[in-house]
């Protein structure tokens, strides 16, 4: 082949897949990227999926009826109470800094468990979690204090506003692991007390379930819809209603949550969805927690060895005939599919499926090409 044909063809697909792999990470793909990781996950073995949650709104209306500006012991024994009632799994609370035994006590035999910003951590200290931390995890503030009835970890948001969503699960604490708000909620859907709840491996370990985290303690998701988001005002209707009636319970196994929503909790625009508060943002990561859909991003490399194999094709079966160069293309994404269930099967690594097709596809029209304009000297 023309040397100089071979470097422009080699050029133009670099560039192609490189642009794609852009387009990727800003969101372009979604759509079918949310219905490629379905079939993954749906095709690996995978351990039951988690209840829903229902996140409660501290509102300003609640706010005023307690005549303070914020959550206080007995909001918080009220909630634990409405939700034990109501069947929930597990109640958890974000912000409430007081001594939580008057909610331990009211929530019965449903745990509990704390929330607390990233920055502001509690007194008391954050849950430690059995196993050691891996040393690229971020180190938490404060300290780390002991097990018991009730559990604590931190609060942060996910990052990014297009494509993939990040969410740290775990931290490290000096020479011990602390989990995340969302990590307790995961694991306590689970049925695992505090105690059982285990770094292995870098991953986060509940059971016979494992949350796989990447070099900093986080995993990545692709938003899939919000949890069922109410009042405080209407979960304790609900839960007069249903003492008094019977019933089924809308609420039976939920993992129900508490978080302020008054005035001064500061709102984030977030496309699609409005002005939400940063619970509402941290909790669009549950639904893709419940069903197994968290992923990590594939290595550096994996870009370089997309390329590799486009210039492959293009300078070999994609230049004989059509096809062979159908048969490649096809056998290309076969091959494309199943190192993508082994990927994600045993390391929760999602291979993106939109630039990966694009580019082996791009790469099969360009030998043709090649071939026709006489650039392949045969």
């Amino acid at each position: 082949m023309n040397r100089a044909a071979a470097f422009v063809v080699a050029g133009l697909l670099s560039l192609l897949s490189l642009w794609l792999q852009r387009e990727h990470a800003r969101g372009t793909f979604d759509t079918f990227e949310r219905a490629f990781l379905s079939w993954l996950a749906a095709n690996v073995a995978a351990s039951k999926s988690l209840p829903p949650m229902t996140l409660v709104l501290y509102d300003d209306e609640a706010s005023e009826l307690a005549g303070t500006k914020r959550l206080g012991l007995l909001d918080a024994a009220l909630f634990a109470r409405a939700a034990s009632r109501l069947g929930a799994t597990a109640a958890g609370i974000e912000g409430i800094r007081e001594d939580p035994s008057r909610m331990i006590e009211a929530a019965g035999a449903v745990p509990v468990f704390g929330g607390y910003e990233w920055r502001n951590p509690p007194g008391q200290g954050w849950t430690p979690l059995t196993g050691a931390p891996v040393a690229t995890w971020e180190e938490a503030p404060g300290l780390a204090g002991r097990v018991g009835l009730f559990a604590r970890g931190f609060v942060l948001p996910p990052e990014g506003s297009g494509g993939a969503r990040e969410i740290r699960l775990a931290a490290r604490n000096g020479e011990r692991a602390v989990p995340s708000f969302l990590a307790l909620a995961w694991a306590v859907a689970r049925g695992c007390t505090w105690t059982e709840i285990a770094v292995n491996d870098g991953s986060l370990v509940a059971k016979k379930a494992r949350l796989v985290l990447d070099a900093r303690g986080s995993a990545k998701f692709l938003p899939v819809g919000a949890p069922a988001v109410i009042s405080m005002n209407e979960l304790l209707v609900a839960a007069e209603k249903f003492e008094r009636e019977g019933g089924d319970s809308p609420f039976r196994t939920h993992v129900m949550v508490l978080a302020p929503a008054t005035a001064d909790v500061s709102r984030i625009a977030v496309e699609g969805s409005g002005e939400v508060t940063p619970a509402e943002r941290w909790a669009s990561a549950w639904e893709a927690m419940r069903t197994n859909k968290m992923f990590l991003s594939p290595a550096g490399w994996y870009p370089a060895v997309v390329i590799a194999a486009a210039l492959v094709m293009v300078f070999g079966p994609a230049r004989r005939s059509n096809r062979a160069a159908t048969v490649a293309t096809i056998f290309a994404f076969l091959v494309f599919a199943l190192l993508s269930l082994g990927m994600f099967g045993s390391s929760r690594v999602l291979l993106p499926a939109v630039p990966t097709l694009l580019t082996i596809l791009a790469a099969s029209i360009f030998g043709r090409v090649v071939h026709r304009a006489g650039w392949s000297g045969s």
